[in-house]
């Protein structure tokens, strides 16, 4: 900067929650502005700002910003104030100011330059500069490099709303090769333009002129796609806007007195509050440790020895072992980043273990690999052996203590909890929406806000004396407390402690549950290689942890056991692989096609890998079968399938030839049991039927938080609004029908109140929204009767002409649902004699191709027939819960009785983040299925293919396991 000491400085400071910016204005009009990145230690930027700039005249300096005003003894004044300030002094008026900073986004909206309210970012939502910082950086890109590559990609759709899930996303396409980094950039950057857009408006205000503030002003391509959207408002971004608060607290500081202008070196600094809970330092667990990891392993391959290569392609780092089958030992190893692409990682892995072979000649039988780029990566491999990372981290830690009875394996995305009798997984869990339980989260938390390697954490961590008490909150919530802690001062060293410890807190809360940890724990994973994280756990639990020699190499080992256990049994044949000339080989994608297997038409790759063509891709395991005809069987019957074709088709409406207009039915909530009644009601009346279709676009017009389900209604609603039909049929459905053994059989209170919600939502009409009261139990008959002689005179019908259609309607219904039951009476025994699952849960979550992540397909494929849980007749009363008033939470009570009754029949719990009801009989679902396999799903719209996966996965792999046990196999 050029010396102007001569002039009067008037200077503005504001500390953010990752960035100090600072602005000088002199006397004649010129300024100077500055932004630099505090680490978690904005005391010490804003030192080293006073000692850059030092000047040997005082200044006149104003703080804005909540950090500031208790780190620095300064004159203060608002963020409010400072950006009115600022408007005013560049004769702005708009509507709104976007305020888009590191952490938080923040919508004021003006009148006549004057703030009249502020709206703030959902904490929970993904969406914030950080966000994009740290996305770049997993895929080993800068910022800036990262704005670059997004020149260069195309979109892609990426579960936006949340970070986990948005993180999970991009990893398993970036693992499955279905898009590039610069892809992943470019979508990243563009829907974040898409939710301050949806921000800006869901505030409901005038937003004709729009002003832009924040460091993400300094983004082109966000800036430019967020012009794009607001075509219709006049979008200003000025000079100033990076530091638009700071600027305006420097032209309050133009009119401080004389007397409170200061020098530089006289600027106090206020002591450090500290405003957290302290928790015991984390060495005082040392006892409790049974650390055997080594870091570097002394490794030696063994000539002419023969040897199965793992390899456990994870979200974060890329691992790769050669595994002496006649030793039991890891004899070459490496463990390298990601960075997005597992080929390439993949390949880097075995040159390394090209390395270490030298020259010595070895037989490699066979490869196999797990994690969750597994599938491409076995076709890398022309389709090798792959398996579940549950399953292969339970067989490694078997052989490492073989009266292992509990599994905490935290990895870098996902974090997993494994449960074992008598060396036999018997359950399992992962960690279902939260990263505040995984390495990425620490290793993020620390590199970003404090400039900290990972090598770095645990000797960092375990020299606290006084670790903060962070809780178990969700990653957002606690990356808010800790830039909190640091900007008031709290040593680096008790926040990383107490990251540490938070991590493990959130593990035991959100993973572990309810289920019980055993005296034997193992802890593996990348994450094991911290000891400071191996204490926390052992400081927690209060168990004897052993943390294995090489944690972060246990997938790997895993899949190595699973291989040689398959070829012990016959199940595998050895071959031979020479590693050079493996590391020769390329992938190429030759084109794709359309599977017409089912209704998701997935397009499948054809990549051509060493001169052969192979399919890859889909929701399910078709082309994964045809590759390993011994490993699964064919493929199994899908009672959805029928149960949909019945109701939608053979029981669904007819066209009329001469309709008195269209009514649209949305395809979501109680349609998707109550179909052929509505159809049947709508046809009576005259109307032909218009079904929705999907619109993720519409799903987005909630007004507020909401399960799944009721976005899809609102998605549906907003498809037939599109379509112009005449009436909307969306009625309050109140109970399904008479139970057998429990007091009422109630829908959901939010499927019940929908029409209301949707009302408001899209501002339809009430004589545009048909919305009777219905309900299907003897006592509520006469009243949706009722109800339907209403509907009919609204729409020209007299009342007994409409009472005559309403009783047409349930007879049409009760039709339907006999032969329902007459065809499961007749094929359920023949069926439920073969290997079956039962997909228990809400028919508009397991019956419906927009909700259910092809999950009847994903486990058909594996060779299991599937049943829809209301196909089920209803067992005699034996240890039913006569409080259970929710109808598919008792369909879900009589499942378990049949899983009880046939010991090769499984269940697929099928829930919605939200649920009420499902989550109120939850704990009574999990204590009747002690001892049997089942499998637990929760989704909403964010949840991301590659972490569903998995878990059905790993569900049937333990049924197989099972399966080939009772046959005497193993």
């Amino acid at each position: 900067m050029e010396n102007i000491t001569r002039e009067n400085f008037f200077e503005g400071l504001e500390i953010g929650s990752v960035s100090v910016k600072w602005v000088r204005r002199t006397s004649s009009g010129k300024h100077f502005m500055g932004i630099t990145r505090h680490e978690g230690n904005p005391k010490e930027k804003v030192q080293e700002i006073f000692k850059l700039y030092s000047t040997e005249e005082k200044v006149k300096m104003v703080v804005t910003g909540q950090a500031a005003k208790e780190v620095l003894d300064l004159p203060y004044r608002s963020e409010t104030e400072c950006l009115e300030k600022a408007l005013a002094h560049f004769a702005l008026k708009p509507d709104i100011l976007l305020s888009l900073g590191g952490e938080v986004f923040s919508i004021y909206t003006l009148k006549n330059g004057r703030i009249r309210n502020i709206i703030p970012s959902s904490k929970c939502a993904a969406g914030t500069g950080e966000f994009i910082v740290q996305q770049f950086q997993r895929m080993d890109l800068t910022l800036e490099s990262g704005i670059q590559e997004s020149r260069k990609g195309k979109l892609v759709d990426l579960a936006t709303r949340c970070s986990v899930y948005c993180k999970s996303d991009a990893t398993h396409k970036l693992n499955k090769g279905e898009c590039s980094r610069s892809d992943i950039a470019k979508s990243l950057i563009n829907d974040l333009a898409k939710k301050v857009y949806k921000m800006v408006e869901l505030a409901q205000w005038e937003s004709k002129s729009i002003v832009v503030i924040g460091g993400l002003t300094l983004n082109e391509p966000f800036i430019e796609h967020l012009g794009e959207l607001f075509k219709d408002s006049e979008l200003k971004v000025l000079d100033e806007s990076p530091c638009f608060e700071a600027f305006g607290a420097s032209l309050f500081a133009a009119g401080l007195s004389p007397q409170e202008a200061v020098y530089y070196s006289s600027i106090g600094f206020k002591e450090a509050i500290e405003p957290y809970g302290i928790l015991n330092p984390l060495r005082e667990a040392e006892k409790l440790l049974d650390y055997r990891a080594m870091g570097r392993h002394s490794q030696e391959i063994i000539a002419g020895a023969d040897y199965i290569m793992g390899i456990d392609a994870g979200s974060t780092t890329t691992k790769a072992i050669l595994f002496n089958q006649s030793r039991g030992t890891v004899d070459a190893g490496c463990y390298l980043r990601t960075h997005g692409n597992p080929v390439t990682a993949v390949k880097n892995c075995l040159q390394k273990l090209i390395e270490q072979v030298d020259d010595k000649e070895i037989n490699v039988v066979q490869i196999a690999v797990t994690g969750s780029g597994r599938g491409i990566v076995s076709v890398f491999f022309e389709n090798c052996p792959s398996f579940n990372e549950i399953l292969a981290h339970a067989r490694a830690a078997v052989m490492e203590v073989p009266d292992v009875d509990t599994v905490f394996e935290i990895g870098g995305q996902d974090s997993k909890f494994i449960s074992f009798l008598k060396g036999i997984p018997v359950d399992y869990a992962m960690n279902d929406g939260c990263s505040a339980g995984t390495g990425s989260f620490l290793e993020e938390s620390v590199s970003v806000d404090m400039g900290i390697s990972v090598s770095e954490i645990s000797n960092r961590a375990e020299s606290s004396l006084q670790p903060v008490g962070f809780g178990e909150r969700c990653a957002a919530f606690i990356n808010t407390d800790l830039r909190n802690a640091l900007q008031h001062g709290v040593p680096q060293e008790d926040v990383i402690a107490g990251l540490v410890y938070s991590i493990i807190r959130n593990y035991i809360s959100r993973i572990v549950g309810v289920r019980a940890v055993g005296d034997k724990l193992l802890f593996q994973g990348g994450v094991a290689l911290n000891k400071s994280v191996a204490l926390a756990i052992a400081a927690l639990t209060q168990r004897k942890v052993v943390v294995p020699k090489y944690p972060e190499l246990m997938g790997c080992v895993g899949s190595c056991l699973m291989a040689q256990d398959m070829i012990n049994e016959g199940y595998l044949l050895p071959k031979t692989y020479d590693l050079k000339e493996l590391f020769k080989g390329t992938m190429e994608v030759k084109g794709t096609f359309k599977c017409p297997a089912c209704e998701n038409i997935c397009e499948i790759k054809k990549i051509k890998v060493r001169g052969k063509e192979i399919p890859f891709g889909g929701l399910c395991s078709k082309y994964e079968v045809k590759h390993r005809q011994k490993q699964f069987k064919n493929e199994g019957q899908d009672l959805t399938v029928i149960r949909n074709q019945m109701m939608f088709e053979k029981y669904g409406a007819e066209t009329l030839l001469h309709p008195r207009g269209t009514i649209g039915i949305p395809q979501a909530l109680s349609t998707f049991e109550l179909y052929p009644f509505y159809a049947k009601l709508i046809n009576e009346l005259g109307f032909n039927v218009v079904l929705s279709k999907i619109s993720k676009e519409g799903n987005s017009k909630t007004r507020g938080s909401i399960c799944y389900p009721c976005e899809i209604a609102h998605g549906a609603v907003y498809d037939l609004l599109n379509q112009g039909v005449d009436y909307i049929f969306l009625p309050h459905v109140v109970d399904g029908g008479n139970p057998d053994y429990s007091l009422h059989s109630y829908i959901c209170p939010s499927a019940t109140v929908i029409p209301d919600l949707i009302r408001i939502a899209f501002n339809i009409d009430s004589g545009r929204l048909l919305h009777p009261v219905i309900g299907f139990s003897d006592e509520l008959k006469e009243t949706s009767l009722k109800q339907i002689q209403k509907l009919g005179e609204q729409l020209g019908f007299n009342k007994r002409n409409a009472l005559k259609i309403g009783e047409r309607a349930f007879t049409h219904y009760e039709s339907y649902k006999r032969e329902f039951m007459q065809f499961s009476r007749e094929n359920l025994h023949e069926i439920l004699a073969e290997p079956t699952v039962i997909l228990a849960g809400r028919p508009y979550i397991f019956g419906s191709a927009e909700a259910n992540l092809a999950l009847p397909r994903k486990i058909t494929s594996r060779g299991y027939n599937v049943i829809p849980v209301d196909m089920l007749p209803q067992l005699e009363n034996k240890g039913y819960y006569h409080g259970n008033v929710w109808r598919f939470t008792q369909q879900i009570e009589n499942a378990v009785a049949y899983v009880k009754k046939h010991p090769n029949v499984y269940i697929c719990m099928v829930s919605c983040f939200s649920c009420v009801p499902d989550a109120s009989m939850y704990h009574i679902f999990r204590r009747e299925m002690a001892g049997e396999i089942f499998c637990y799903l929760e989704i909403d719209s964010q949840t991301a293919h590659a972490g569903f996966e998995t878990r059905v996965g790993a569900f049937l792999d333990i049924v197989e396991l099972k399966e080939r046990q009772m046959a005497g196999v193993s």
